[in-house]
Parts: structure tokens; C-alpha cells; sequence
């Protein structure tokens, strides 16, 4: 009897159900790409803040309820593209084993995911993009590296926050650049130097 249910539980019917599922799930992302890409179109030529839904659904011959089905505001459907680098930047920390200690093991690592990425990046970086994502990517690393100078430089907190706000202030124009030049640079050498000027500021600080 209880092999009878078994088989029951594998009706075609059931199969039928989830390749239906997987169809709708398949045709969500294939709309979910076409506005992603609509938007990274639209960025070649203006600023995020200039772009509207309808700009974007008609770019991605998508209708304005699918649009609203999936996502709130163009600034929603940003941070969903935005999301992608994200996660790449987790994977490459989970795969590499690798371990975020300072700002410049952190900014090496954004600038060997963007050069992984360049199209995405060159349009998230751009002048046309959201000016805060890079900085948000830097402020994973501001815990760690405050309570690390603060103890082990002996730093107040005040003025540990305030040398990572500097450095990561400096280090957005530094990644900015280095996108508009081309991706020019070598990666290794922009962190090593980068980490020069974070060792000189701390000199400053605690003498």
C-alpha cells in the first residue's frame, strides 16, 4: 500500500505542475534581464536619476505592470544589478578563502571583480551611476578596520573613523578613475600604493 502511494505521489500530474512553475520562473528572469539590460542601456547616455520606468519599459518592450510586478522604482531595479557585483565579490571571498583584513585588501578586491566585470562596471561606475554603491562597497570593511587601529595603534575611535571616511573618500575617486581610464593599471599595484597613503595618514595621526 505504501509503494501504491508512492507512485501516486510521482503522478504525472505533479510534473506537470513543476515544469509549469519552471516555465514561469524562466520567463520572470528573461523579463527581469531585459530591464536589467534596458537600464544599462539607458546608462550609456544619462544619469540614473534621469531615467524613468517608462523610459525603461519601452527600451525593454516590457508593459508598466510587469515592471511593478517585479520591482518598486528604477532606484529598486538598480539595486537589484548592483546586487549581482555584490554577490560576485561574496563568491570570490568564498571560493578564494580569502580574508578581508584592511581597506586595501578590500579595494584589490572590488578592482579584480570589476576588471572580471568590465561592461557592468563601467556603467555602475560611471558618472552616469549611483555615486554611493562604490562607497558602500568600502564600508564592509570599516568595523574590522577601525577596532584594528583603534587597538592597535592606539587611536581614539573618533579619529579612526575619521581616517577611514578620508581614505575611503580618496579611494572612490581612485576607483572612479581607474574605470573612466580603462581598467589601465595593474589592480595589485593601485591597492599596494593605496595602502602607502593609508600607512602615511595613520603616521600622522598617532604621533
Amino acid at each position: 500500500m505504501g509503494g501504491l502511494l508512492g507512485r501516486e505521489f510521482e503522478s504525472p500530474h505533479l510534473h506537470c505542475r513543476d515544469s509549469m512553475a519552471e516555465k514561469v520562473d524562466v520567463r520572470i528572469l528573461k523579463t527581469k534581464e531585459r530591464l536589467k539590460r534596458a537600464l544599462l542601456d539607458l546608462l550609456r547616455t544619462k544619469p540614473v536619476s534621469d531615467i524613468s520606468v517608462s523610459e525603461i519599459c519601452k527600451k525593454g518592450e516590457v508593459n508598466r505592470n510587469t515592471f511593478y510586478c517585479h520591482y518598486d522604482s528604477v532606484a529598486d531595479l538598480l539595486s537589484e544589478v548592483e546586487g549581482t557585483f555584490l554577490e560576485e565579490i561574496s563568491s570570490s571571498i568564498r571560493i578564494s578563502g580569502e580574508t578581508i583584513e584592511s581597506v586595501s585588501d578590500l579595494v584589490y578586491l572590488i578592482l579584480r571583480v570589476a576588471k572580471a566585470n568590465r561592461d557592468l562596471c563601467t556603467l555602475l561606475f560611471s558618472e552616469n551611476g549611483d555615486k554611493k554603491f562604490i562607497a558602500t562597497l568600502l564600508s564592509f570593511a570599516k568595523p574590522s578596520a577601525v577596532e584594528n587601529w583603534s587597538e592597535v595603534l592606539n587611536m581614539s575611535r573618533r579619529d579612526a573613523e575619521m581616517l577611514y571616511s578620508f581614505i575611503t573618500g580618496g579611494a572612490v575617486s581612485v576607483i572612479e578613475r581607474w574605470v573612466v581610464d580603462g581598467f589601465q593599471e595593474n589592480e595589485k599595484q593601485i591597492a599596494e600604493k593605496l595602502n602607502l597613503i593609508i600607512l602615511g595618514a595613520q603616521q600622522a595621526l598617532v604621533q
